[in-house]
């Protein structure tokens, strides 16, 4: 049986602070609890998990970072402050709170509960570990009641809590705090939303591992590949080459990828200038040498476009790019009608 990167089927809550967070720039504050929960039976648990953590559906992970040092970044410090003392809790969650507040200051930022969870038992990449789970709730649904005394009905509502909408939340991991912490986060913000949480109230940047640069080298492919719209061979010739490399090699080296998928100086060279122009873009940097993950590597072929326009109204779709075949047609310009023109041979 395949393990399960992210498990939280032992997690176990500890301690749960919740607080009020306004809007700074609408002048709303902010409330704080006086006291922690500590005691929750194993249905409550169990709900709780359910609703906070079912959407960390991914182990793309996130390490804190600060432009000067760490120990400047608020979040990081408070949490770390919990892990190396639980006795902080209450605290520190206090300071999250304060540092949250201090962050909304766009006025479109909703108000909201802030949960802070204290968890145990998490097993993450096959390691058992504590972590803590910061959330953000904005938004809550509305539920109908009915009571019914034998004789007579009535109705009421009450609004309450689901995961359905829960957007701004990360799950802070006790582990590798020297490079910044290990960090999941909930990945259905928009892009204001993104700026608010992660970079404003977390400053948060994805950790560089080989799923993160394997990604990233597949997005590289595909930018280079859509520079060849014109020539359908040249995609094919490439996207064979590359697929054969990261089937046959556990490690991507940059200089030895770029000579056994382009042949050619020139192209070799071209290509060079769109990765530095890629890392420039993106803000990163392929290191030499990289151990290849395939469940990434896996998504060149459903990222390449398999079509080829031809002028405005024809476009053509082939099935396997990789395995498209030279004399299967003949592309050219016929001078006398001052046209581009294509043949393609094909069996029925």
């Amino acid at each position: 049986m395949e393990e399960k990167l992210l498990d939280f089927t032992y997690a176990k809550i500890k301690k749960l602070a919740i607080h009020f967070v306004g809007n700074q720039a609408q002048e709303e504050g902010y409330e704080v609890a006086q006291n922690i929960l500590t005691d929750f039976p194993e249905d409550l648990n169990v709900t709780l998990l359910n609703i906070f953590l079912e959407n960390f559906k991914t182990d793309d992970y996130f390490h804190f970072a600060h432009e000067t040092s760490l120990d400047f970044n608020e979040v990081y410090t408070y949490s770390q402050n919990i892990f190396a003392d639980p006795s902080h809790f209450l605290e520190d969650t206090f300071n999250i709170l304060k540092h949250l507040y201090s962050v909304s200051t766009h006025p479109n930022i909703k108000s909201g509960d802030l949960w802070v969870f204290e968890i145990e038992g998490l097993v993450i990449d096959g390691e058992m570990c504590s972590g803590l789970g910061v959330f953000k709730v904005e938004n809550k649904e509305v539920y109908l009641k009915n009571n019914f005394n034998g004789k007579e009905f009535a109705i009421s509502y009450e609004k309450g809590i689901t995961g359905a909408d829960l957007d701004k939340g990360c799950l802070i991991l006790n582990a590798e705090a020297e490079k910044g912490g290990k960090v999941l986060v909930l990945s259905k913000l928009t892009k204001n939303d993104s700026i608010y949480w992660k970079d404003r109230f977390l400053s948060v940047e994805r950790t560089a591992d080989n799923k993160f640069l394997t990604e990233n080298f597949v997005e590289l492919c595909t930018d280079y590949i859509k520079q060849k719209e014109e020539s359908l061979l040249e995609k094919s010739e490439f996207v064979k080459a590359a697929n054969e490399y990261l089937q046959e090699e556990a490690n991507i080296q940059m200089d030895s990828f770029t000579e056994k998928a382009l042949q050619d100086p020139i192209k070799q060279a071209e290509f060079k200038t769109v990765v530095e122009n890629f890392e420039q873009e993106n803000n990163l940097h392929f290191p030499a040498e990289f151990e290849v993950d395939e469940e990434r590597a896996e998504k060149l072929n459903k990222k390449v476009r398999k079509t080829l326009k031809l002028g405005k109204n024809i476009t053509l779709t082939i099935k396997d790019l990789e395995n498209l075949d030279e004399a299967d047609f003949v592309q050219g310009y016929d001078n006398d009608r001052g046209r581009n023109y294509m043949i393609i041979y094909y069996d029925e």
